[in-house]
């Protein structure tokens, strides 16, 4: 067998694909080589390629063409109206023609005709014309009657067309003051402020009306000693509805559970306080270190912040002397206690409040007074609460009476409107 003829198979077809791609790899490196030649030969012999230029192009022209608008119903022409100029003429009754005696000698000319041809010397003449009678109206000093008597002044008929029976549809309280600071007239819609607590009164009742009976005391006190002031409870309300902007006074109690309120009720509060709106706060556990009071303050602080500055009231406050004169707050339920078993632990002689531009808009009392208000009759023996009566019926005439409250502004908006 020769040796030199033997050939291992495959090995002329990979001789061949290798020379392949050697001659490739050659040709590539070649037209590299010739391509980076041709790009820097500019920039070696700094040769300036032309630029294109940039066609600048006309600018847009809209032309606008109003065209008439299309009617799809016939114009109709609405005819003027024909004014027609009436005469009119009054209606004379006839008249039965009278005789009057003529004589030659007293002959009068009538229409250019004499009547002495008439009749002979002497004889009477018929006197054919005689003038109707003017129709001149009755008689102003007989015939027309004044049925108008004197019998109100105009003060009287002033006060009749602004009563407060004529707003009682439209707002929620007015009041206005009669003769003397003894005599108001007006009306008042009550509303109690229902808010959350941490826990329930001792007797089973929600804790925003642990002493139901109090504001309906309150009511039947009004009734007896200013009947012309009428009280309306109107039930509860919560701090984040939109209608106490429209109540003129909140009333607020508690006994010895915290208040738990949200950002929309804190919110809405001063809105309410400073549009004009009052709130009236009692403790009725009568601890200014109580859970209630604490809580409640906390409430007024978050709603007027800077502004929530507690300051006693003077005892020559208005509140005090608005309807009935008192030399302070009188005793509450800090001195006179209903339930023996629960110890006095503070006596307060004042009430505090908040002034916002110079009108009270907060007042809290660590009295006491729904308790003297709801409780003391039924105790045995029973408590006179009459003094305290007095003094809630102040706070609310106080309320509705100081300008810059919601009834000052209601009546403002009734007089813009006359």
């Amino acid at each position: 067998m020769n040796g030199g003829n033997y050939k291992i198979p495959g090995v002329e077809l990979s001789d061949k694909i290798a020379r392949f791609i050697y001659d490739n790899r050659k040709a590539l490196l070649r037209f590299l080589l010739i391509a980076f030649l041709l790009h820097s030969l500019p920039i070696v012999l700094n040769i300036k390629l032309p630029e294109k230029k940039e066609v600048k192009r006309p600018p847009t022209t809209v032309k606008f063409i109003q065209r008439p608008p299309r009617l799809t119903k016939s114009i109709e022409f609405r005819k003027m109206p024909t004014i027609v100029e009436r005469v009119l003429q009054r209606f004379t009754a006839p008249q039965k023609p009278r005789f009057a005696a003529r004589s030659m000698t007293t002959a009068v000319t009538h229409s250019g005709t004499s009547l002495a041809s008439l009749a002979r010397p002497g004889e009477y003449v018929e006197r054919t014309y005689s003038p109707p009678a003017m129709l001149t109206g009755p008689s102003l000093n007989y015939d027309i009657t004044n049925m108008r008597y004197a019998s109100k002044s105009v003060k009287s008929l002033q006060e009749e067309l602004i009563s407060y029976t004529n707003f009682m549809d439209r707002f929620e309280g007015w009041l206005e003051r009669g003769r003397s600071k003894e005599d108001w007239r007006g009306f008042l819609n009550v509303y109690q402020v229902e808010y959350r607590s941490s826990k329930s009164a001792p007797n089973g009742e929600p804790m925003w009306n642990y002493r139901p009976a109090a504001l309906q005391n309150l009511q039947r006190y009004a009734m007896e000693v200013l009947p012309n002031l009428q009280l309306n409870l109107m039930g509860s309300i919560r701090l984040d509805s939109k209608n106490i902007m429209d109540v003129p006074i909140l009333i607020m109690m508690g006994y010895d559970g915290e208040v738990i309120y949200t950002k929309n009720e804190v919110e809405n509060l001063a809105r309410y306080l400073r549009s004009g709106g009052f709130l009236f706060i009692d403790d009725g556990l009568a601890s200014a270190y109580g859970p209630f009071t604490r809580s409640v303050k906390q409430l007024i602080q978050d709603a007027l912040g800077y502004d929530a500055v507690w300051e006693r009231i003077p005892n020559n406050h208005p509140i005090y002397h608005i309807w009935r004169d008192f030399d302070g707050p009188p005793a509450g339920d800090d001195l006179a206690r209903v339930d023996s078993r629960r110890p006095a632990r503070e006596v307060y002689n004042y009430l505090e409040g908040i002034w916002l531009g110079g009108r009270l808009a907060v007042v809290l009392s660590n009295k006491g007074y729904t308790q003297a208000w709801g409780d003391w009759p039924y105790a045995t023996p029973p408590l006179d609460n009459a003094r305290q009566l007095q003094l809630g019926l102040n706070i609310l005439i106080f309320a509705m009476n100081q300008p810059g409250g919601i009834v000052a502004k209601n009546k403002e908006k009734v007089v813009m409107q006359q």
